[in-house]
């Protein structure tokens, strides 16, 4: 092992100074993608959670909207105590699960303090300059049921995703500064994906995706 690793160093020394540094340069961005995925790991577990428990919710929200149209469609032929008594009790579950939709959801950060806070502590940091901030049109977690869309009083709450990308460049030690600032924010959001890509060394161009959840399509969020 000592004589593979002396064979290692005297290749290093015998190699000229030019490609001494682009060796290095290899291993420092080798280090910094490791960097990277722990800092990744963590968040895609955090992400997993929230959709899994979000994703439950949502479907038994579409189940009940089912049932429910499918009973106000019986009352309405058949009108007696027992269907208006489900039909009353469903839509007491539908106000039920919105309870729990809003309580998870009041952690989250609101749309429009989430665009607010990604420009505010980039620009903070003099180092990293912003190339470009996106804000991605509201879209529903999951799709409306058909039939939900045609009577709006069936219909139970509906989470909006609002995604925003943003791209900077920088050095490595000033993005994971920038991150862990966002993270520090007393609110929550999801991270989607973070694209790292060195074009200069040290300075490198950096693309983050990420989004929040509202019970509201607009950008006043809950």
């Amino acid at each position: 092992m000592q004589a593979n690793w002396q064979q290692i160093v005297d290749r290093f020394a015998a190699l000229s100074t030019r490609e001494r540094m682009l060796v290095l340069a290899a291993l420092v961005a080798v280090a910094y993608q490791l960097g990277d995925l722990v800092i990744l790991d963590r968040q895609y577990q955090r992400v997993e959670q929230i959709n899994r428990e979000i994703a439950t919710d949502n479907r038994t929200i579409a189940n009940l909207n089912t049932e429910l149209q499918l009973v106000a469609t019986r009352a309405q032929a058949d009108p007696n105590a027992r269907l208006r008594s489900d039909v009353s009790r469903m839509r007491e579950q539908l106000t039920g699960l919105r309870a729990q939709l809003v309580e998870a959801t009041a952690g989250m950060i609101s749309p429009r303090d989430m665009a607010r806070f990604l420009e505010q502590l980039l620009v903070q940091d003099s180092s990293l300059t912003m190339m470009q901030l996106r804000t991605l049109d509201a879209a529903p977690l999951l799709p409306a049921d058909a039939d939900a869309k045609k009577d709006v009083t069936v219909r139970g709450p509906t989470l909006y995703r609002h995604a925003f990308e943003i791209a900077f460049s920088g050095g490595y030690l000033a993005t994971l500064r920038y991150m862990q600032a966002l993270e520090s924010l007393p609110w929550r959001f999801v991270w989607d994906s973070v694209d790292y890509e060195v074009v200069d060394y040290p300075n490198s161009v950096v693309r983050l995706r990420l989004h929040t959840l509202s019970l509201s399509e607009d950008w006043i969020g809950v």
